[in-house]
C-alpha cells in the first residue's frame, strides 16, 4: 500500500476510535431549588469518609425530558436505601407519588429508576425524589428536585443521527437534561462506576452548584467521587 495512504488510513482509524470529547454540563438556567431539597449540608453514618450523595443538582432545579428517568447517587458502604417521590401541587407542597420502594445497594453508585408499569411523569410539573438510609442512630435523607420538559424538536433530530453514548451525552448535557446525560454516561461505566465520561460528567456538576456555606462540602464530596469512581 502506498506509504501516505496508509498514513492516512491510521491516522483516520484513530480518529474513529478515540472518545468524543465531552462538551460538558454547564446549564444556562439555574432556577433555585426550594427549601425543601436546598437547605441543609451533606451528613454521613458515622466513621464513612464520603455522605450520601445524590448525583443530581441539589441547589437548582434540574431538568428531564423523560416520563420514566433515572436517577443516581453514591454511598460509601452496602445499605438498605428507601426511594420516594414526590410531585409539587399548585401551593409548592410536595405530594408523594406511590408507594415507597425499598433496595439494597452496594458501596459506590447505585441507580434507581422510575417502574415502566408505573404512570409517567408528565410535562411541565416539578418534582422531587427523596432518598434515605438508616444509620445506627438516626435516619439519613438527601433530596434533589427536577421539571419534566418537553425535548426540543433540535435535541430529538441530534439525537436521530447518532447512537454513539458520548455524542449522546453531549447532546442532552449541552441542552441542560442532566438526568439524561447521566444515564447515558453510565452506560459507558462499569457497575457501581462512573467511568470516564460520567466522571467528567460529576465535575461539571460540582462546577455548577449555586455556592452557599452549606454546599461547601457538598462540593467537595461531588469533585472526590468523581475522581474515585471513575
Amino acid at each position: 500500500m502506498n506509504p501516505k495512504l496508509l498514513t492516512a488510513y491510521i491516522l483516520g482509524l484513530l480518529l474513529f476510535l478515540t472518545p468524543t470529547a465531552i462538551a460538558g454540563f454547564a446549564p444556562r438556567h439555574r432556577k433555585p431549588a426550594s427549601d425543601y431539597s436546598r437547605t441543609g449540608g451533606a451528613r454521613g453514618c458515622p466513621g464513612e469518609p464520603i455522605p450520601l450523595t445524590l448525583l443530581a443538582p441539589k441547589t437548582y432545579v434540574g431538568y428531564t425530558a423523560t416520563s420514566h428517568p433515572t436517577f443516581a447517587g453514591f454511598i460509601s458502604s452496602s445499605q438498605q436505601i428507601e426511594f420516594r417521590l414526590f410531585e409539587f401541587d399548585s401551593n409548592s407542597l410536595p405530594k408523594q407519588l406511590g408507594n415507597p420502594v425499598e433496595k439494597q445497594v452496594t458501596a459506590g453508585i447505585f441507580k434507581l429508576a422510575l417502574p415502566e408499569n408505573q404512570p409517567g411523569l408528565i410535562i411541565g410539573k416539578k418534582y422531587l425524589w427523596q432518598v434515605a438510609i438508616r444509620c445506627p442512630d438516626t435516619a439519613l435523607i438527601a433530596r434533589s428536585e427536577f421539571i419534566v420538559v418537553a425535548l426540543p424538536s433540535t435535541v430529538k433530530s441530534k439525537l436521530l443521527d447518532t447512537m454513539n453514548v458520548s455524542q449522546r451525552v453531549n447532546i442532552y448535557a449541552q441542552a441542560d437534561l442532566w438526568y439524561e446525560a447521566l444515564a447515558e454516561a453510565l452506560k459507558l461505566a462499569e457497575p457501581g462506576k462512573l467511568g470516564q465520561v460520567g466522571s467528567t460528567l460529576i465535575q461539571n456538576l460540582s462546577k455548577s452548584e449555586l455556592l452557599a456555606d452549606k454546599q461547601k462540602e457538598r462540593i467537595q464530596y461531588l469533585q472526590a467521587i468523581a475522581i474515585q469512581e471513575k
